[in-house]
């Protein structure tokens, strides 16, 4: 994920890489091969030799916390990949620190910034479906990456490596409180796979509104997969929204009751993306679409999905 996020980084022109930290001699070697900057083992080390203005942490989830509380104490804006801490006790520490600090906190939501889910969200906002009712959100992958490395040892893998994006993009659909959530996830009855890692979840979350979302995802399908950009049909009291591949499909009911054939959208991408919107925050001090108080809410979500799975009860979002 690091070596994805910081080729994205350096690609958009908005930043220049001055140092790089891993420990991964090989990891090293392939950042410095293409920003030509030093690399450090330690990020105490990288603090102490570069300057910088901001830090990007890209780092198992134990780390988020240590690291980036490390950097924001350095004087740095940062970056963070989801999920943001792991546990809502050290994600409101990191919130509190760039706060304290006048620091940008910006969490790694990409999927804010897809052109099928800024449009999706752009046409809600301006009534095309009417008030929101339902949400049913679908994700699904056949992926051999999740059932090894660390991953496979997140108890929760769907929910604590995935479903915290979906979650995040149901929060920006919606635009409302959550007031409850049910959720079970289980490990795959596939011959010859032998993780405890949760391959599959299931969820309700139930919104002010009244608006309900209901959630699947699965990382072990084996027919028509709709991939990491996921689906969702969207409810409303004057028609229906679905986001889909590349397209945004819109059908009013008036419409529907005429005869006419659902909109059809190939959205462009948005003026401005993950990494343009985090330059812009550095500079103009305003918070980015992701900020880290926005997504304290988002990581409630999954915490309270965890909880529901383990305990089989319907969990209230900490706040």
């Amino acid at each position: 994920m690091g070596h994805h996020d910081w080729n994205a980084a350096v690609d958009c022109g908005g930043f220049t890489a001055v140092g790089g930290v891993d420990i991964s001699d090989a990891a090293r070697e392939t950042f410095t091969d293409k920003t030509g900057a030093p690399t450090f083992t330690q990020l105490e080390d990288a603090l102490a030799a570069v300057q910088a203005d901001a830090a990007l942490i890209a780092a198992p989830d134990q780390f988020h916390a240590p690291l980036t509380l490390n950097a924001l104490d350095a004087g740095l804006d940062v970056i963070c990949e989801k999920p943001m801490a792991e546990n809502l006790r050290d994600a409101r520490r990191m919130h509190h620190s760039a706060l304290d600090r006048g620091k940008m906190l910006m969490i790694h939501h990409q999927l804010r910034w897809h052109p099928c889910w800024f449009e999706a969200r752009r046409q809600i906002e301006a009534g095309a479906v009417g008030q929101l009712r339902r949400i049913d959100f679908h994700f699904s992958v056949h992926s051999d990456v999740c059932i090894h490395g660390y991953r496979s040892q997140l108890p929760h893998l769907v929910f604590q490596d995935l479903s915290i994006h979906h979650f995040d993009l149901i929060r920006y659909l919606v635009g409302q409180r959550c007031r409850s959530v049910f959720a079970r996830d289980w490990v795959a009855d596939e011959p010859g796979l032998s993780i405890q890692a949760a391959t599959d979840a299931v969820a309700i979350l139930e919104f002010e509104g009244p608006i309900t979302a209901a959630y699947t995802a699965t990382v072990r399908e084996l027919i028509d997969p709709v991939g990491y950009i996921c689906q969702a049909r969207v409810h409303g009291s004057e028609g229906e929204l679905f986001i889909g591949g590349d397209r945004v499909t819109v059908q009013t009911r008036s419409a529907h009751a005429q005869g006419t054939d659902p909109l059809i959208i190939s959205p462009e991408p948005p003026d401005v993306g993950t990494w343009s919107a985090f330059a812009q925050a550095i500079e103009t001090r305003e918070p980015a679409l992701t900020h880290s108080a926005d997504n304290l809410q988002s990581l409630a979500l999954m915490f309270a999905a965890i909880e529901s799975s383990e305990s089989g009860r319907i969990v209230e979002p900490a706040e």
